[in-house]
């Protein structure tokens, strides 16, 4: 017996050194998984060295890098925010605005630096890839404890006023309604204590959760007695004001609805559709039923690092990342990304710069003189850089640089001395096409620093130097924040970006002037699922393509919003004919009324022909010639409907702009002579609603040279 006993123990601990030297070897194979992706294995493989029990799984996006920058970026701004005075940092287009009190669009390079998990796979930031379901094993009440050491009003039993303003006090703490919301809707009890610790900070001071907040909505309704610990639906000019909004809708009137509500969407609508981690809370990169990058709970591009920096010091306090706890993360990877980790702004080693050689210098397909030659350059020639060398390479610092006929190379730094900008043009041109920024000619050798959306006005110093390099004709740009960089300028038929021409028919400004409202969507098509924006009337939209389809029977045009959404658009009513976008500098439109058509001065009526072919103008009775200018008054009929001609300024019909119009706007004003509505309307030139001084001094102003009239 005590033979077959000890034969057992020696088997139990056999199998008990086997399995553990299986999930040893287990673990230390997950660095592996990431070896086809630059960059990620060495830094894998620390983190497994530190904590062998640690769990990496590997998120195969399938999004391609540059794509999801972009996304992130220039293609909708404002989607990612981040406060900084520094202008690297902020998004050169939108610059100074405020997209929420003292928030910012962050820049594309700000977007790269914090989107690339290369720059969290460290012992600080590893956390925001952390899956957030619930571990009852290792996500303890104490952890929760340390997370909210400094946050003494979840401490506590909580307290709070009800929509009357009576105090109350619940028999819990924070802490423990988030230990009830983690076990029934399953999720991290660290993610919600550090949730909140981001959104309501230390202090528990902000009007959100107070209960007493004394403003209003624009109808005059109060938001005592709401909470919302989450933040739920906080943006926009008046995040307090949409916070409660938020809070009202959904009920919550005490802290543990407000917890335990926003712990349940959190649950519902991130953590059970695929976003159970802070990064893909803040990045949407899976596609959870609705596509990418639109359903996102943060906006502040450094939340969800931030966010993790606080899950990793609760952690640390309970002395859990030297200890044997099992963790888990997922890591996303993406196709095509970058050899090295996207740099913080100002800090990269990412160039667009002219040199010369100062000697005899040989140029290399590699770093170091054990490389091939590929030629060997004079005294003199000037070159272009684009990347610095991180380290020294066999003694040298090897820095990449661009030969005249495209090809890259390496050559010896201290060979080369900076020049000053070498250009060979100063022209204005227009970015018709979402296009990337290079720092260097060429699709081969080269990395993206940049994006530019359609709409934008460029510099372009250098052309067709590199005419024919990976199939694209280059042009080095100037961006609005002086930085430089090369694009592809496309072809003819879809051309990337072309010289500004403020008049030309390819291109425009226009304003929406249907009254409901425009919907953008993302093809041709009226499909329910298609629209990506819906804007207002007034609105300005950079039009990039006109005619871009007939499809359904309308015309449709390729637009792009001031916020970067870029989607296509109706231009007029299939029924009715009537205009749903117009040129800025239009000469004519069709009223609110459907009433009026307004008009410039100086119209004529082969200027309406757009409209229709079928087109009649008179004056009183008589037919006027299509040459002939048309006066506050006439009459336009088109394809039978018959509207009312208004000239601005021309307040006396006889199609001119002249003494006697603003003399009639000043008797008017001083009540001794009267104007029928037509009139009053070709009056307003201000286009402010009212017929006043400012009026007959803009028409006299119009008469004199020195303003114009228009519609808008």
């Amino acid at each position: 017996m005590k033979k077959i006993i000890g034969i057992l123990l020696m088997i139990i601990l056999l199998i008990s050194t086997f399995l553990a030297y299986f999930e040893r070897s287990s673990n230390a194979g997950y660095s592996s998984k990431f070896a086809n992706y630059p960059g990620y294995k060495e830094l894998i493989e620390a983190l497994q060295k530190a904590h062998p029990n640690w769990e990496f799984e590997i998120l195969e996006t399938g999004l391609n890098w540059a794509d999801v920058v972009k996304a992130e970026s220039v293609a909708r701004h404002g989607r990612s925010l981040i406060q900084s005075t520094n202008s690297l940092w902020r998004c050169s287009t939108c610059k100074s605005k405020e997209y929420e009190p003292n928030w910012y669009c962050a820049s594309t390079e700000a977007v790269a630096y914090y989107l690339d998990p290369r720059n969290s796979l460290n012992e600080n930031y590893i956390f925001q890839f952390e899956q957030l379901t619930y571990d009852t094993t290792n996500q303890t009440r104490s952890g929760v404890e340390q997370i909210l050491s400094d946050c003494k009003y979840m401490q506590n039993k909580m307290t709070y006023y009800d929509t009357k303003g009576k105090k109350h006090t619940l028999d819990k703490t924070g802490i423990d309604i988030i230990m009830e919301a983690a076990k029934k809707y399953n999720i991290s009890p660290y993610h919600l204590a550090s949730r909140i610790r981001q959104e309501q900070g230390t202090s528990g001071t902000s009007n959100i959760i107070s209960g007493t907040w004394t403003g209003k909505d624009e109808e005059g309704n109060s938001y005592k007695g709401y909470y919302n610990y989450f933040n739920w639906g906080a943006f926009g000019s008046n995040i307090v004001l949409n916070a409660l909004k938020s809070a009202k809708s959904y009920g919550w009137t005490d802290p543990e609805k407000s917890i335990m509500g926003g712990a349940q969407l959190l649950a519902k609508n991130y953590i059970s559709i695929g976003q159970d981690t802070l990064y893909l809370q803040k990045f949407d990169v899976v596609d959870g039923g609705d596509g990418y990058y639109g359903h996102q709970y943060m906006t502040n591009v450094v939340a969800s690092k931030n966010e993790g920096l606080s899950v990793k010091n609760g952690y640390s306090e309970m002395g859990m990342l030297s200890g044997n706890a099992k963790m888990k993360f997922k890591i996303p990877v993406y196709k095509n990304m970058p050899t090295y980790n996207c740099p913080e702004p100002g800090k990269a080693t990412i160039v667009t710069q002219d040199v010369q050689t100062n000697g005899e210098v040989n140029i290399r397909e590699g770093k170091g003189t054990n490389t091939k030659t590929i030629t060997t350059l004079k005294k003199g020639v000037k070159l272009l850089r684009i990347e610095y060398a991180k380290k020294k390479e066999n003694n040298y610092y090897w820095d990449k640089v661009v030969l005249s006929d495209g090809r890259k190379g390496y050559a010896i730094r201290d060979r080369l001395n900076n020049l000053s900008l070498q250009s060979n043009c100063n022209e204005k041109d227009i970015v018709l096409n979402n296009a990337e920024v290079r720092n260097g000619p060429g699709k081969t050798g080269t990395a993206v620093v940049s994006y530019i959306a359609p709409g934008q006005i460029v510099t372009v110093i250098e052309k067709n130097k590199y005419p024919n390099l990976d199939g694209e004709n280059w042009y080095r740009l100037r961006l609005n924040d002086n930085t430089y960089g090369y694009v592809a300028v496309g072809n003819s038929k879809n051309p990337n970006i072309t010289p500004y021409d403020e008049n030309s028919s390819k291109y425009d400004y226009v304003k929406v002037v249907c009254t409901d409202g425009l919907n953008i969507r993302k093809e041709p098509t009226t499909s329910k699922n298609n629209i990506i924006a819906t804007v207002t009337k007034g609105t300005q939209l950079f039009r990039a393509e006109k005619n871009a389809s007939s499809a359904e029977g309308y015309l449709w045009d390729k637009v792009v919003t001031s916020s970067g959404v870029i989607g296509y658009c109706v231009r007029q009513d299939k029924g009715s004919g009537e205009p749903w976008i117009a040129a800025l500098n239009q000469k004519y439109e069709v009223d609110d009324k459907n009433t009026n058509i307004i008009c410039v001065p100086n119209v004529k009526v082969e200027d309406l022909k757009s409209l229709s072919s079928n087109i009649v103008v008179k004056k009183g009775s008589t037919t006027i010639a299509n040459n002939a200018k048309i006066g506050t008054g006439y009459t336009i009929t088109i394809d039978g409907k018959t509207y009312t001609a208004v000239v601005k300024g021309d307040t006396n019909g006889d199609g001119e702009v002249k003494a006697t119009d603003y003399m009639r706007i000043k008797n008017m004003i001083m009540g001794t002579s009267k104007l029928s509505d037509a009139e009053k309307k070709a009056a307003d030139v201000n286009n402010d609603g009212e017929v006043k001084a400012t009026d007959y001094m803009k028409i006299k102003n119009y008469i004199m040279g020195t303003s114009t009239i228009g519609i808008n």
